[in-house]
């Protein structure tokens, strides 16, 4: 299957920790509030599906990532002089837009991924699991193991590819920090590597809080 996708680079004059993120999302969020895909909202709250626009910051950029009907609205982002994160205005150097399609879905042989940044794999329910079983290793591997393959089917529930095939999976992960996704809220991240039948689109992030930054992959890419 080939998808969509749309990546827009903004390099400002600061360079820019990884923990803006959130604020990158809230100024986009902000400035397309009626236009629930930028930030996650409808009328009646959080929209519980995967998200088609992400935000993160990478090698010290503002870096926006769109797939199918979130790669067609990040075209109509303009151009800025300036950004606001956190109610400081800090000016642009250079704003970059790519578009293209890629592919995307189960392949024949597997493909090699790395976590870029904490991948949040646990949610309150799975946490308690986690915590009981946290001095087996083997089983803490199978927990996340089937987590990760969670993410991988809610991606492909939102862009409508249907998974007709089983997820082989592979993973090596372990915990790397405790991270504090938004006011209030510590989690556990995790680092590692995977292998899977699947392609994922790279600069993509899965798991919890995905639209904020976290669990940001990248194909690893063997000579």
């Amino acid at each position: 299957m080939r998808i969509e996708t749309s990546q827009i680079v903004i390099t400002t004059e600061a360079r820019l920790h990884s923990d803006k993120a959130r604020a990158v999302r809230g100024f986009f969020g902000t400035l397309f509030k009626t236009v629930p895909a930028f930030h996650g909202h409808d009328g009646k709250g959080l929209i519980y599906q995967h998200p088609l626009i992400q935000y993160k910051v990478l090698d010290g950029s503002a870096l926006l990532v769109g797939l199918k009907e979130g790669a067609y609205l990040l075209k109509a982002v303009p151009e800025f002089e300036r950004v606001t994160l956190n109610g400081k205005q800090v000016p642009v150097i250079i704003q970059t837009r790519t578009d293209g399609a890629i592919d995307f879905g189960l392949c024949e042989r597997p493909l090699g991924y790395a976590f870029m940044t904490n991948w949040i794999a646990l949610n309150q329910a799975n946490y308690a699991t986690y915590g009981a079983i946290k001095d087996d290793e083997c089983a803490v591997n199978r927990l996340l193991t089937r987590i990760l393959i969670g993410n991988v089917l809610s991606l492909s529930k939102a862009v409508g590819y249907v998974v007709d095939e089983t997820i082989e999976l592979a993973l090596a992960a372990q915990v790397c920090d405790v991270v504090k996704a938004k006011f209030g809220v510590h989690v556990l991240g995790f680092s590692g590597r995977f292998w899977t039948n699947f392609v994922i689109p790279d600069n993509w992030g899965l798991g919890k809080f995905a639209s904020r930054g976290y669990g940001t992959v990248a194909r690893v890419r063997t000579t």
